[in-house]
């Protein structure tokens, strides 16, 4: 190979590493790699969260995500939470219909990333989402249980002990010193009444 091919040969490479150089910052850009639900799928049992997954690390400051709802209201139910190259967005899904997905992540030379995907929320999704009513409180009365007081009635309750211990209280020895006295009376009666007859007779 003479000088001439040789400086052909370096011309050709500094070609291709300046091209190469040219592309290294569209190729460093970050980009939508996919999501769940998937884009156009029709979903028959209803998200918590809509995942979004991309080819790099995105920064949380700089990302913004929206859902719509059908009929244009808001789909995003909460705050958008980060995992690495995953964000995941609240649903609220309170209706049937088409969610659209946007996306904006920011990129290396300052132009953002944007876009957006589709799916569709069947009634039966929709109606197993919404949270069920609480249960009607009852208007029976509740009923007394064997273990609760029965109220005091107005009747007058007769109490045996009360009386036994006033009897217990009454003092005994006033009965035994009468009966003691009613002794001596009948014998001394019956002395006097016996030395009257001897004398008489």
């Amino acid at each position: 190979m003479g000088l001439r091919g040789t400086r052909w040969t370096l011309a050709v490479c500094a070609g291709l590493l300046g091209a190469l150089a040219g592309a290294s910052p569209a190729l460093a850009h970050n980009s939508f790699t996919g999501s769940n639900p998937e884009d156009g799928a029709t979903v028959e049992k209803a998200p918590e969260e809509i995942e979004l997954r991309f080819l790099d690390t995105v920064d949380r400051n700089s990302t913004k995500i929206t859902i719509t709802a059908p009929g244009g209201a808001s789909g995003l139910d909460g705050a958008v939470r980060f995992d690495g190259k995953k964000v995941f967005a609240p649903l609220a899904a309170d209706r049937a219909g088409a969610y659209t997905v946007a996306y904006e992540i920011p990129s290396d030379d300052g132009h953002p990333v944007t876009g957006d995907f589709t799916f569709t929320l069947t009634e039966a999704a929709v109606a197993a989402a919404a949270p069920s009513p609480s249960a009607a409180p009852s208007s029976a009365a509740p009923v007394p249980s064997a273990t609760e007081a029965v109220p005091a009635t107005d009747a007058p309750v007769l109490n045996p002990t009360a009386s036994d211990a006033a009897d217990e209280s009454t003092p005994w020895w006033p009965w035994a010193v009468g009966g003691v006295l009613l002794v001596i009376a009948i014998a001394g009666g019956t002395i006097a009444w016996g030395r009257r007859r001897t004398t008489g007779s």
